[in-house]
């Protein structure tokens, strides 16, 4: 390893293992070698982001999955202000909420916020929204009132159908399910209220909270590239295709094995999926107490797939916004992607691409039954039908990760505590009872575990 920094090595000099390299592995890296405490830093996989990062595809730097950020996500726009040079939301693309139809349907929805002060500019957005008759704008208003005075609480037990099962048909079905589908990726049948109102909480809580930010740069280069090159620099290490276990854990330090050795770490954050978890303690670490109530609440969890089905096209595309919704059959969302285009010239050129869009589909469902080839077809043919004169794709990648994220069901158990013995702590986007699985849940609980291993190691 690396020489680095003597000043806060912990005890004896060891650094700190983080274990998992997405974003709450990598804010936990950033957190602790920002405050000139080495890392060591395990990733099973060849490349840094988990579940948001850059894939390469025909020379294309594209995503494995869309991730849209809101302006309510302090954390990560924190983390990334800091982590490229103090600019407002860099590698970020502003606009507000809105859901705008991709074709021109007199009968759709389409609601865009206004710039007010929260909440009126979401009551204002329902106000004036297009497609709604006056008594379903009514109720839409009455019912937002209701649930900011009910300051955003709904039963453990709801679902988010049950929710808005109080609302026009339309106002539920145009703005409210799309929205929560997105954001929960877990189908609004089955997913927590309680966790969606949180949601619309935090949005309106102040200004540019509703705003959407959409990357601009790839997702690897919005963290997890530039923390690797601050662990690096500051004396640490990142290990890919490393595997690690926790061997032991103590008031002296954290063994941890890997790479057919073990090594004594000052501290150790443990940030893979919960799908992972009970694979990294050794079983003696596993029986303590709080690990082992960590490993019992994800196995329980269920887990929701992800599509993003990129389109190559011979021409540039105008889409009503960078963000349109589609009717869900089945694709729900379509985003424009050109930005993949322009930082890859050499490449689109070669395909003669002038355009690229990206089709989201959330949560698990009948097209998960479709190969590749097929998903794709299935979606051109949408975008053709629901526009005739959207060109033909002449290139196309399929990408589906199949644990994109846990079911966010309602009353759904997560671990007690994120302590979970001497010198060790869990980060991950499944710990914050209050969000869904996302980059922010995922980079808040990762600084917070930085945060918490330099205090001990301070003392």
């Amino acid at each position: 390893m690396n020489a680095g920094p003597q000043s806060r090595r912990g005890r004896a000099g060891m650094p700190v293992a983080v274990i998992g390299g997405g974003w709450a592995g990598c804010a936990a890296a950033w957190a602790l070698s920002s405050r000139g405490i080495p890392v060591v830093l395990h990733e099973a996989a060849g490349v840094l982001g988990g579940r948001a990062r850059r894939v390469e595809r025909a020379g294309l730097p594209i995503d494995n999955g869309q991730h849209l950020l809101v302006g309510a996500y302090e954390a990560t726009r924190t983390l990334l202000r800091t982590v490229h040079g103090g600019r407002v939301d860099p590698g970020l693309d502003r606009q507000r909420l809105e859901v705008v139809p991709f074709a021109r349907d007199a009968a759709a929805v389409r609601l865009r916020t206004l710039h007010l002060p929260p909440p009126w500019n979401i009551a204002a957005g329902l106000a004036l929204a297009k497609g709604l008759g006056l008594g379903e704008r009514v109720a839409a208003l009455r019912w937002l009132k209701a649930l900011r005075e009910s300051e955003y609480e709904r039963p453990g037990a709801e679902s988010v159908d049950a929710m808005l099962a109080s609302l026009p048909s339309r106002v539920a079905r145009g703005v409210f399910e799309p929205l929560a589908l997105a954001a929960l990726n877990t189908p609004t049948d089955r997913a927590s209220a309680q966790v969606f109102a949180h949601l619309l909480g935090r949005i309106a809580h102040g200004p540019g909270a509703a705003d959407f930010l959409l990357p601009v740069f790839d997702l690897s280069e919005l963290l997890p590239e530039p923390a690797a090159r601050r662990v690096e620099a500051r004396g640490g290490e990142i290990r890919l295709r490393s595997a690690a276990v926790v061997a032991s854990a103590s008031d002296q330090g954290v063994d941890i094995h890997a790479g057919g050795g073990t090594w004594r770490a000052a501290a150790a954050i443990v940030a893979v999926g919960p799908h992972q978890l009970a694979h990294v303690f050794a079983p003696g670490v596993a029986a303590q107490p709080d690990v082992a109530d960590a490993i019992e609440a994800t196995a329980a969890m269920r887990y929701e797939s992800a599509a993003t089905v990129y389109l190559g096209l011979r021409e540039r595309v105008r889409l009503p916004s960078r963000i349109a919704r589609l009717d869900d059959a089945p694709g729900q969302w379509i985003f424009d992607r050109h930005d993949a285009l322009e930082r890859a010239p050499d490449a689109a050129a070669a395909r003669a691409l002038r355009g690229l869009v990206a089709v989201v589909i959330s949560a698990a469902g009948a097209h998960d039954d479709l190969d590749a080839k097929a998903l794709s077809g299935r979606v051109q043919a949408q975008l053709k039908r629901l526009k005739p004169a959207f060109p033909v794709a002449v290139w196309s990648q399929v990408i589906v990760e199949r644990r994109a994220t846990f079911a966010c069901e309602p009353g759904l158990r997560r671990p007690r505590t994120s302590a979970i013995g001497p010198r060790l702590r869990l980060a991950g986007d499944y710990l914050d009872p209050n969000l869904p699985a996302t980059i922010e849940a995922a980079v808040a609980s990762g600084e917070a575990a930085g945060r918490a291993v330099a205090h001990s190691l301070a003392g």
